[in-house]
């Protein structure tokens, strides 16, 4: 199989796939400025992928570049909002879509030679797997790095050699990846970053409507593992005095009412709580509102949702799936709930209906003091820079 070949040698079919150029000497490698090639897997809205690209290309050390089917919602807001360069990129996800994946591994060598790619930075298995097979084939050397955004094990002793060989670096967005990895592992391409949001855009709002209602709300999205279906659930445990001083609002694709009815079990409270659908700028679900919540109960690691919410001032309740309980100080800027215990979390609400303004306003100011502190874009940045300088000075 092609991901087994020895790094040393030059398939035979390179001469076919790989654009006629020039070795470049390694000495590109050591320069301060470097050509950075993020590419993202997702045909739509990739989410937390999206966002955490966008975030890298806030930096202006580099010259970046980015890859991405041209269907997708990154490429159409990049080449919209012209914030990079944006190149249409698939990446097939199997051996079996061989001309699909020609082409495209095609596409991707003569990406790297005409834009004199020094590093590829990936954020999924099909592009990682794409990007592996350019590396067998690239007469132009460039390093791999690999983040790794969700806790699915890496399971299969190729996709584990690639994981662990293949990749320059490797990037956990949470610390929580190291139980979820399927495997042991230690190595010192491994290093945590956890994301970082935009502090100064995820701000609390200059004014605020206070309510006799307690609003809570959620821009996690509506995907099945995101757990917004546990909230309804719980609130519906309550005494109707108490369940109806709350009300929900959800961002995120409108699920079909079908999937409303079966995840609600019949009912989803629709005098309560309000569906948006997507929103480009889900910042304005948030400022009328008072706690966040992001109920995950699979893939989640850090959650960008959990700390933008946070950082416009929310307290936000979360389940202790992945690394959403590292976000949270508790009592003092949010909650931890067990992953999907619709009793336990009823429990939770109850008590949070008993929180006076005063103290609600407290939380929702320790909990910006935590995204001023600890969830800027800085630092996630800076690391992330520091991980290519120490990924270009490495010898193959």
């Amino acid at each position: 199989m092609i991901c087994q070949t020895n790094w040393k040698l030059k398939a035979a079919s390179a001469m076919v796939l790989a654009p006629s150029h020039q070795a470049i000497s390694p000495t590109h490698r050591m320069r301060k400025m470097m050509n950075i090639l993020y590419t993202n897997f997702h045909v739509a809205g990739g989410g937390g992928h999206d966002v955490y690209i966008r975030t890298l290309l806030k930096q202006s050390t580099h010259t970046a570049y980015v890859a991405c089917p041209k269907s997708s919602y990154l490429y159409r807001s990049l080449t919209r909002d012209n914030v990079a360069n944006v190149l249409a990129l698939d990446f097939p996800g199997k051996l079996s879509q061989g001309v699909h994946l020609v082409t495209q591994l095609r596409r991707l060598l003569s990406i790297i030679t005409e834009h004199q790619i020094d590093i590829i930075h990936t954020n999924g298995s099909a592009d990682n797997r794409l990007v592996t097979y350019a590396r067998l084939l690239s007469r132009r050397p460039f390093k791999q790095v690999f983040t790794k955004h969700n806790g699915f094990p890496v399971r299969g002793s190729i996709s584990q050699w690639r994981f662990l060989k293949a990749n320059h670096a490797i990037i956990f967005v949470s610390q929580s990846i190291y139980q979820s990895i399927g495997f042991p592992v230690q190595s010192d391409k491994i290093v945590v970053i956890r994301n970082g949001v935009d502090t100064d855009y995820w701000r609390p709002p200059v004014s605020f409507v206070p309510s006799a209602q307690i609003r809570l709300v959620s821009i996690a999205g509506t995907s099945g593992y995101k757990g917004w279906h546990y909230l309804i659930n719980a609130l519906k445990l309550l005494p109707a005095s108490v369940h109806s001083r709350f009300t929900v609002t959800i961002v995120g694709t409108l699920p079909d009412r079908a999937t409303r009815l079966e995840r609600c079990r019949g009912d989803w409270l629709a005098e309560q709580v309000t569906f948006t659908g997507f929103m480009s700028e889900p910042y304005r679900a948030l400022l009328n509102a008072d706690i966040g919540f992001v109920l995950s109960d699979a893939v989640e690691t850090i959650s960008f949702a959990c700390r933008e919410m946070m950082s416009a001032g929310l307290p936000v309740i979360v389940s202790d799936f992945g690394g959403l309980p590292e976000n949270i100080t508790l009592g003092i800027d949010g909650w931890v709930t067990p992953v999907g215990d619709e009793t336990a979390l009823a429990a939770l609400l109850l008590e949070m209906s008993a929180l006076s303004p005063t103290q609600l306003a407290e939380m929702k100011h320790q909990a910006r003091r935590k995204a001023e502190r600890e969830f800027g874009v800085e630092s996630m940045i800076n690391q992330t820079h520091q991980v290519y300088a120490r990924v270009m000075s490495s010898i193959d």
